[in-house]
């Protein structure tokens, strides 16, 4: 499924009824995917001077800083527009990658010194799943204190969400809300609507673990459950370990990689010995050099090298020190 993300922040104020989880409040979030694009908008009071900055707006934590209605710098954008006498600030990002997460803050005003800024949180999910097909089972490969976020598309609007371990089974389920956002421990869930448009009315689940530890191993699900339908669900597994970890099919063709380049290697380097070697002998010829006094290769029984390896076991060619004697046999 092809999407074009259009995330947009909101102030979430409602509070979890079964006090299992902390709704996150009074926070500006927007969740977006790797390699799609991420909007926000905020309302602000006229003003001529917009700003978009990676964290604090000082220094080289700016990112935009202008007075431009519309203004892009690398992948980054604003835009600002007033509708029913109501000024709207919207900043946007183009494929995303992961280091894009993070917190930022937007701001207008009528000058640089009377801006007034909103704080906000990008977080990017690594993938979306968009099925319950067990054979189309998504695996994710960590490290040992990393994090994963992965979204769940869904044909409802809304209901309730789960974030479990395993199938939801008792003492499984890991976040359970009816909030937009909610958080407990090391885990974090949000939902986002989207458009009609795009998604029939649909929306994205969005599931966080944090400080991942190789015990985190194992099969998750994600799962919306509307007031009036049936519950659907996303399946992903975990393989966390201690240090980069490379599935086994691509451990295997490392592997066979590293195998051929030494062989060729290998070959290369008795090719060079083997031509040097033509190159010696060439050249002792050519300078009227006795070969034997150059190099010894497949030196024939009859050399008379005083220090060849090889000696003829022949009686009338036997040295007085040949290391090899006619045995006599006496009756």
């Amino acid at each position: 499924m092809k999407v074009h993300h259009t995330l947009i922040c909101f102030f979430f104020l409602s509070a979890l009824q079964d006090g299992n989880a902390e709704v996150n409040t009074d926070k500006n979030i927007s969740f977006g995917v790797v390699g799609r694009n991420l909007t926000a908008e905020f309302s602000f009071p006229a003003g001529t001077w917009k700003m978009l900055c990676r964290g604090e707006c000082k220094g080289g934590n700016i990112l935009i800083n202008t007075t431009d209605e519309k203004h892009q710098s690398y992948r980054y954008s604003t835009g600002y527009v007033i509708v029913e006498s109501a000024p709207h600030f919207s900043v946007s990002i183009t494929q995303l990658i992961m280091s894009d997460a993070g917190q930022y803050s937007c701001g207008v005003g009528e000058s640089p010194s009377s801006v007034s800024y909103r704080q906000f949180e990008v977080v990017v999910a690594e993938a979306l799943l968009d099925g319950d097909d067990p054979a189309q089972l998504k695996h994710f490969y960590k490290e040992t204190g990393s994090s994963l976020t992965v979204g769940c598309s869904f044909n409802p609007s809304g209901g309730q969400k789960f974030f479990c371990r395993g199938e939801c089974g008792e003492g499984e389920v890991l976040l359970q809300t009816d909030d937009e956002d909610a958080s407990k421990d090391r885990y974090r869930i949000g939902f986002r609507g989207t458009s009609e448009e795009t998604y029939g009315g649909g929306g994205i689940v969005y599931v966080t673990i944090t400080q991942l530890t190789e015990s985190d191993s194992g099969q998750y699900r994600c799962s919306l459950n509307p007031s009036s339908g049936q519950a659907s669900f996303r399946v992903f597994e975990i393989n966390v370990t201690d240090g980069v970890s490379l599935p086994v099919g691509l451990t295997v063709a490392v592997i066979i990689i590293i195998i051929i380049v030494l062989s060729s290697l290998a070959v290369l380097i008795i090719c060079i010995k083997r031509k040097s070697n033509r190159g010696l002998r060439t050249r002792g010829n050519s300078e009227g050099t006795n070969m034997e006094d150059v190099h010894y290769e497949n030196c024939t029984p009859g050399s008379t090298r005083e220090d060849s390896t090889y000696q003829s076991l022949h009686p009338a060619a036997r040295d007085q020190d040949q290391t090899y004697s006619t045995l006599t046999h006496h009756t």
